[in-house]
């Protein structure tokens, strides 16, 4: 089947990447507005209007959230239309053949994402289009799993906790680091063994660290140590988190 591909962000670029790979379908357009070129070194043509737009049987909307409903609007009303977000309403489209092909995982410049390491999410409104994205899941070499709009908008929610608040927390000990001539690196096996034991360990058993222990004295050196008011309050609001999570 003919697929056109809207976006050029981190995603867009990945699943460009990855369309062009498979033989299953065919990606015969996509919308790079900041690209001036008229095709790729594949020779996918390359769109900037979207009046000028060639019918395909899919469109794949690798875009903002914000946009996804108004870039519908100007597709055609018989093509399956998806888009790739976690957190969005498969009713966001306003097509009649929709659904939602999201892939679990963080997409960032100048980074190589194997789908085959990715789990897909998939819903759509009609039964009948659902084997058409498990098949483009495949395709990919990814994992499909099927999740309806409020299931997905749970598991973004915790995307965005393992994932995006993790890494502020990355940033401000990257921080710390640096202010005291420290080489983050010497973090590096921590952290990743804090990810690994989580394929033997439960969350709530690998839990480790001064909250658990309850202390006291390690946990006031801490919050004497930080000169970030907000990097304080994040402290004592997560060893609260931590100390109630483990009452007896």
């Amino acid at each position: 089947m003919d697929i056109t591909l809207i976006g050029a962000g981190k995603l867009g670029k990945q699943l460009f990447c990855a369309l062009t790979a498979q033989s299953h379908f065919k990606l015969v357009e996509w919308v790079d507005r900041s690209n001036k070129q008229h095709q790729t070194a594949e020779g996918i043509s390359i769109v900037n209007d979207l009046s000028s737009l060639k019918a395909t049987q899919i469109y794949i909307l690798a875009v903002s959230d914000q946009a996804i409903e108004s870039l519908s609007h100007v597709l055609p009303k018989d093509a399956l239309v998806i888009h790739t977000a976690g957190g969005v309403s498969i009713d966001a489209i306003q097509q009649e053949r929709k659904g939602v092909f999201y892939p679990i995982q963080s997409f960032s410049e100048n980074r190589v994402i194997e789908f085959s390491k990715v789990p897909i999410g998939i819903e759509t409104k009609k039964p009948e289009d659902q084997p058409l994205l498990q098949l483009l899941a495949e395709s990919l070499g990814a994992q499909s799993i099927l999740l309806d709009s409020k299931q997905r908008e749970q598991l973004h929610l915790a995307a965005v906790l393992v994932n995006n608040f993790t890494n502020h927390l990355f940033t401000e000990a990257a921080n710390l680091c640096e202010k005291n001539n420290l080489p983050f690196e010497l973090l590096m096996p921590l952290i990743q063994e804090t990810v690994q034991k989580l394929q033997t360990h439960s969350p709530k058993a690998a839990q480790t660290g001064p909250a658990i222990r309850n202390d006291i004295k390690t946990i006031n050196k801490h919050l004497q140590l930080i000169d970030k008011p907000h990097l304080k309050e994040i402290y004592k609001v997560v060893t609260s988190a931590i100390q109630k999570n483990y009452e007896q």
